[in-house]
């Protein structure tokens, strides 16, 4: 008789496929609509069973059978059955559930919106939390899409206070503030390059040039100190592919950023809208831009070059040319390769971080030293206007 009741034991066993019944405590059991019903006794267990369309335990598991743990385990469970009733569980397991908070599932590829926060949430040319990686790249394709002036992805963050508070562009000064104070340190710098110009008539031009050196650089790092002060540290590494090949790279960008592999945030160029008369489209690149939150931090800026290289991106020898990386600040101040003040427009190049050593820092005095960085968010980025800037 054992024998045959073990037999049928692991006949049910198979029938259940792999479902498991732990019963040394509260169990749940997830029917077609969730989890159903709170199982303690036998009583309950034969109506999830029903429930769920499976064989009931009777003529199954004998009142001797193991299957239920020992007798003082049943003894246990029932005891604590006949003391609680449905309601209390179920508003035990929901004190449970508020107590340890779990992110809601991934259905389809697609992340339950309430979980996450995503500062570009509700922008057209930005993707959303209830889109996939590839639906936004084939609603947005930079090839084609000719509305922008930028097509933005960020990788979501987990939503919390700390989270909101962080990215809200209130708590911040203003890049206009920013831009007023450092185009007073531009205006004083080119009102010394016309005096030393004045000063020295018969000068050649590259002794007029080694007399402005040392201000410039001064002007350089009064620049950066001024943006690190007011919390606009954010800077990027630029990409210029060509249109044929302007869908693979951002491709390529754009999961990276979703992995967390590269910076928070990327942004790419879209098409030019063709000549209105000849319907022509003349576009040589696409730029895309790939973020990181703070140009003085060489460590995260290295990382982010180092994952382009392993996607491509970037080359890897000096040999094959040069990616460049530029603060945004000088992005704010049209601060371009033809400016008047003689500024390099970008920051680094990968040229000169492939010849520093990983213990290598700026200098404080260039980079705000200790001052406290605050993050000025790509939300305020939004509002560049119609004209698209770099």
């Amino acid at each position: 008789m054992a024998a045959e009741r073990a037999r049928e034991i692991d006949a049910l066993g198979k029938r259940l496929c792999g479902l498991k019944l732990m019963l040394r405590g509260p169990v749940f059991f997830a029917g077609r609509s969730g989890f159903s019903a709170q199982l303690q006794t036998r009583t309950h267990l034969s109506a999830i069973m029903e429930d769920l369309e499976l064989v009931p335990f009777g003529g199954y598991i004998s009142d001797d059978s193991d299957f239920h743990g020992t007798a003082k385990t049943r003894k246990k469970l029932e005891s604590h059955s006949k003391r609680s009733t449905s309601k209390q569980l179920v508003q035990t397991w929901n004190e449970t559930q508020a107590s340890h908070p779990v992110a809601s599932p991934v259905i389809s590829g697609k992340i339950v919106p309430d979980v996450l926060y995503n500062r570009l949430e509700g922008v057209q040319g930005a993707r959303q939390l209830n889109e996939t990686v590839d639906e936004f790249l084939k609603r947005l394709p930079p090839k084609t899409t000719t509305t922008g002036p930028w097509i933005w992805i960020t990788c979501p963050v987990v939503k919390n206070e700390e989270s909101k508070s962080r990215h809200a562009p209130e708590s911040e000064e203003s890049p206009e503030e920013m831009t007023d104070r450092a185009s007073a340190l531009l205006s004083q710098f080119s009102g010394e390059k016309e005096r030393i110009i004045n000063a020295n008539p018969t000068s050649a031009q590259s002794s007029i040039t080694r007399k402005l050196g040392p201000l410039r650089e001064q002007l350089k790092e009064d620049i950066l100190d001024l943006a690190v002060s007011c919390g606009v540290t954010s800077g990027k590494w630029m990409l210029f592919p060509k249109p044929d090949d302007v869908n693979r790279v951002w491709r390529l960008v754009a999961e990276a950023v979703v992995d967390g592999r590269l910076g928070d945030t990327a942004k790419v160029a879209p098409a030019d809208p063709p000549n209105p008369f000849t319907g022509e489209q003349k576009q040589s690149s696409h730029l895309i831009c790939v973020y990181t939150k703070d140009f003085s931090d060489l460590d995260d800026v290295r990382r982010v070059l180092a994952e382009m290289v392993e996607l491509g991106l970037a080359p890897r020898n000096a040999a094959d040319g040069a990616i460049y990386y530029k603060a945004d600040v000088y992005t704010y101040l049209n601060i371009d390769s033809s400016n008047p003040y003689g500024l390099k427009a970008s920051l680094y190049s990968s040229k000169d971080l492939a010849g520093l050593s990983k213990t290598t820092h700026t200098k404080p005095s260039a980079l705000g030293g200790s001052t406290k960085r605050k993050q000025q968010t790509l939300t305020t980025m939004l509002g560049d206007g119609k004209k698209r800037r770099r």
